[in-house]
Order: C-alpha cells, then sequence, then structure tokens
C-alpha cells in the first residue's frame, strides 16, 4: 500500500468501524488486524504477543504542550483506543511530561523509547535517564534512533556498542 493511500485512509481513522479496515486493507491483512472494542483496531507485535493499536502516539507532540494539555490528550488517545504510546529524549521535554501523563496507567500501554547513542556507556545512560523521567522501571521496547550511517550500524552492534547495553538492559527486564 502507497503511503498516500494509507494516510487517506486513517485520515478519518476513529470514525471507522474495524469492519471497514478489513474492506480496505484486503483479507490477508484483515487475518492480522485485531478489532477492539474501543474502533481502533490492534495488531500483534512480532513474537511478543503484544496487541498493539495500529495508529501510536506520538511524544514528539508533547514538547509544545503544558504538562496539562499531555496528560488530557495521552488519556484521551488512550480512551480512544491507542495503547502505544512512543517517546525518545530527541524530542524535547517529551518524557518529562509523558512519565507524569503515564502515572497511574503505566501498565496499560506499551510504551516505546529510543537512544541516539551509539556506545554501550552512552546509551546505557540515556536508557536510565528516559526510565527516570518517564516514572517507569521498564520499556516495553527499546530502540537504536535514526541510524544513517553504516559506520553508525558497525559501531552500535561492535563491541563497546548500544547494544551491549540492549542485550543487559532485557536481562535485567528493563
Amino acid at each position: 500500500m502507497k503511503r498516500r493511500t494509507f494516510l487517506k485512509a486513517v485520515s478519518g481513522a476513529a470514525g471507522v468501524a474495524a469492519g471497514n479496515w478489513y474492506e480496505m486493507f484486503g483479507d490477508e491483512a484483515a487475518r492480522r488486524i485485531l478489532p477492539h472494542p474501543s474502533g481502533l483496531p490492534r495488531r500483534v507485535l512480532g513474537r511478543t504477543g503484544a496487541e498493539i493499536s495500529i495508529i501510536g502516539f506520538p511524544g514528539l507532540a508533547l514538547s509544545r504542550l503544558s504538562q496539562e494539555e499531555s496528560n488530557t490528550a495521552m488519556r484521551r488517545a488512550y480512551d480512544l483506543g491507542c495503547n502505544y504510546f512512543d517517546v525518545a529524549p530527541a524530542y524535547g521535554d517529551a518524557e518529562v511530561k509523558m512519565g507524569p501523563a503515564l502515572a497511574g496507567w503505566r501498565d496499560k500501554v506499551f510504551l516505546s523509547c529510543k537512544t541516539k547513542m551509539r556506545d554501550a556507556e552512552g546509551a546505557r545512560e540515556e536508557l536510565e535517564r528516559s526510565l527516570q523521567r518517564l516514572k517507569t522501571d521498564h520499556f516495553d521496547l527499546y530502540q537504536m534512533h535514526h541510524i544513517r550511517t553504516p559506520a553508525e550500524v558497525k559501531q552500535a552492534l561492535g563491541p563497546g556498542g548500544a547494544l551491549e547495553t540492549f542485550l543487559k538492559a532485557r536481562k535485567r527486564a528493563k
């Protein structure tokens, strides 16, 4: 499916019934889409078994909102069926706002974060800072953000690279 077709299809997602998604995306995609009582369908994320809303909440949006507006926006998204929340240290103060906004319902969402650090120590420091800012003890998904060059891949996956931090964090259930 082309990006333009997808954007047109989801532009009215809040008002689209789950059954219409099956018609828009065809039989193969329909088998992967899970209807949800909210009307916002979900998909199983790989081998995790986690059922994730097909539209996620972009933490970057919080960088222009007050804390009160952030709380309201995130809760509204959750109430409409969104359970995938994504943020990164690169998004200004979004982590600082998302943490308090999730208070009391963090365990009901799939929280994703990222790091631009390519070395193990830098990635560890950023991971710990993000956990603290988001007032959580773990992420459901932690990613390498904005890898652009083969040299960055080599550094991140090589000895002393960010992947070492990721693997240690996973063993510690972070």
